[in-house]
């Protein structure tokens, strides 16, 4: 008797000789060619994913709706392999008079190695904020934290998420993989490599460009709900780009 896997090969196989195509084209169903991250071992800190909760922040405008989220693994580690990485964070819905602020240190909380501050729109949903003050070095890890700061006189009322990031270098195999890879395949190739951060700035970027593309949109929902991230709370949420995502004030 045939198996499920076997009558489902043998359609796939009728399926590409009918039509002419290689068998590589359909190597992968939809649900089993989705994007997975795949969470490295032995990394994480301890740090906030999920800022506190607002009862005494009357910067932000709706407390029942979804925390500041750093939008990172559980780990609270995420690894890139460029110079100024990209990060993303869930903003709540914030009245104009807040603002926002990422700042990076070193790895022993030392050093300031960044420190930049925007205007929120108001707008909730996901940003994405670039280092552009710093080079990150390879081989380096850096500490940082994101804050919505509703009083700049009281900053014990911040509401803050803190993490890692890691700046490596990719072994030669994949640098040749991602340096002929088209942009949707990117975000895979990271995500599979264990690079978090560079594979949802990646997936961000197309994402923002082709807003309506339902392939993109499954990608977000998958890597934003695999194993070892588990972001489901902000699959839904959109992405603020252009004047709904936050303005840079200052930078040093």
């Amino acid at each position: 008797m045939k198996t499920f896997l076997q009558d489902r090969s043998l359609t796939a196989a009728t399926l590409t000789a009918a039509l002419g195509l290689s068998s590589v084209l359909i190597a992968f169903t939809p649900a089993e060619a989705r994007i997975t991250f795949k969470a490295p071992t032995a990394l994480g800190i301890p740090a906030r994913r999920v800022a506190g909760a607002a009862r005494d922040s009357q910067c932000l405008t709706d407390t029942n709706s979804k925390r500041l989220t750093a939008i990172m693994p559980q780990s609270n580690v995420g690894l890139t392999t460029v110079a100024n990485p990209v990060l993303l964070f869930y903003v709540p819905k914030t009245s104009t008079q807040a603002a926002l602020e990422l700042v990076i240190l070193d790895e022993n909380k030392n050093n300031v190695v960044s420190k930049q501050s925007y205007k929120p729109s108001g707008k909730a949903g996901v940003v994405s904020i670039p280092v552009t003050t710093a080079s990150l070095e390879v081989g380096k890890q850096y500490r940082w934290s994101f804050s919505v700061i509703c009083d700049a006189k009281a900053r014990s009322h911040d509401r803050v998420v803190d993490g890692a990031i890691k700046r490596i270098q990719p072994q030669a195999q994949l640098a040749t993989q991602l340096k002929n890879a088209s942009p949707q395949q990117l975000p895979h190739l990271y995500a599979n490599a264990g690079i978090w951060q560079d594979s949802i700035a990646s997936l961000a970027s197309l994402r923002t460009s082709r807003p309506n593309d339902p392939e993109l949109k499954a990608d977000w929902e998958a890597l934003l709900k695999t194993q070892g991230t588990e972001l489901a709370e902000v699959v839904s949420a959109p992405l603020l780009q252009g004047e709904e995502a936050p303005q840079l004030k200052s930078r040093r």
